[in-house]
């Protein structure tokens, strides 16, 4: 009797798979050897190997208790600046004048004067706003950040701001000096009369300066000559500023930015003897100093300064007895 193929492998197969099974039926193949089967706290029906095959740290670094966790930044609250009182405001139907909020300045922090900015423009009060804006400048101990952002509140508000003085009887008179030993060139002479009219409109028309240069014209004198600066009264026996030296750039296209940073040193130093903070460090060739890094009141105070300086003078040479307790001296 011939038996069918398709039977014969048929039967094979069978019979490999019920031997496998016989033999393997009472085997754990999940199960590591030496390993015991513990259950879970959070599953306790379920049999976790994992459990005892992780090996047991011990003497584990406290990561939570030793390193700092950054705050999250959606909870971190700005400073609270208290606001601003009807008091502090000021009379804000009168006019101010330009030691407006002086007081206030001394008293409190960079931040407060910039709320007390944003209020009054908040209440169409500009010049007021300004003002406030000056105070962080020339009273305040603001940082290099906050005497910038200063700054430019200031050139935004100036932008739309009538001069502060509208009488020209007014004006106080300045002389601003070039002192040099080339013939000056016309560039020079152009940029220390755009000098002139920057300082006069930064004062806020205040100031009335006439440019002033003092050449000994001498062919053989180097090309990178040092010039000088400086501000004084008018007269035969002015008052005047420190002097500030430089060294112009040779590109003579533009020699304002560097004759304003001058300018701007030697205004500077002298209103630090009057008891203004000093002026920045690190500065940088632009005229913008001489717009935003004084303000109209240190204009005003300069100009008044070398005026009374200048009395002084005259009153000693005057009273003899007073010339001869200075010379004494």
């Amino acid at each position: 009797m011939r038996i069918h193929r398709a039977f014969v492998v048929l039967a094979v197969i069978g019979t490999i798979l019920i031997t496998w099974y016989l033999r393997t039926k009472d085997m754990d193949f999940l199960t590591p050897d030496g390993a015991e089967i513990t259950k879970s706290d959070e599953t306790p029906d379920f049999d976790d190997p994992s459990v005892a095959l992780q090996p047991e740290i011990k003497d584990q670094p406290n990561i939570n208790g030793n390193i700092e966790q950054p705050e999250d930044p959606d909870k971190i609250s700005p400073p609270e600046i208290k606001e601003i009182t009807e008091e502090e405001l000021g009379d804000l139907g009168s006019s101010p004048g330009l030691e407006a909020y002086r007081d206030f300045a001394r008293s409190e922090p960079p931040d407060r004067l910039f709320e007390l900015s944003s209020t009054l423009r908040a209440r169409g009060e500009f010049q007021r706003a300004l003002l406030a804006f000056e105070r962080v400048i020339d009273t305040s101990a603001a940082d290099p950040k906050a005497q910038t952002e200063a700054a430019q509140g200031i050139a935004a508000l100036l932008k739309s701001l009538p001069s502060w003085n509208v009488d020209p009887s007014n004006e106080i008179a300045l002389n601003l000096h070039l002192g040099t030993a080339r013939k000056p060139s016309d560039a020079l002479k152009k940029a220390l009369l755009e000098a002139a009219i920057l300082i006069r409109e930064s004062s806020g028309d205040q100031l009335d300066i006439i440019p002033t240069i003092n050449s000994s014209d001498d062919p053989e004198a180097p090309e990178d000559s040092p010039i000088a600066l400086w501000l004084s009264t008018p007269g035969d026996e002015p008052a005047s500023s420190a002097v500030i030296t430089l060294r112009l750039s040779k590109d003579e296209s533009n020699h304002l930015p560097e004759i304003s940073v001058a300018v701007f040193k030697a205004i500077r130093s002298h209103l630090a003897q009057q008891g203004y903070p000093p002026a920045p460090d690190n500065l940088e060739a632009g005229q913008n100093y001489l717009s935003r890094h004084v303000t109209r009141l240190m204009w005003r105070d300069f100009a008044r300064s070398l005026y009374q300086q200048e009395k002084s003078a005259t009153e000693i040479e005057d009273d003899p007895a007073e010339s001869s307790d200075a010379n004494s001296d």
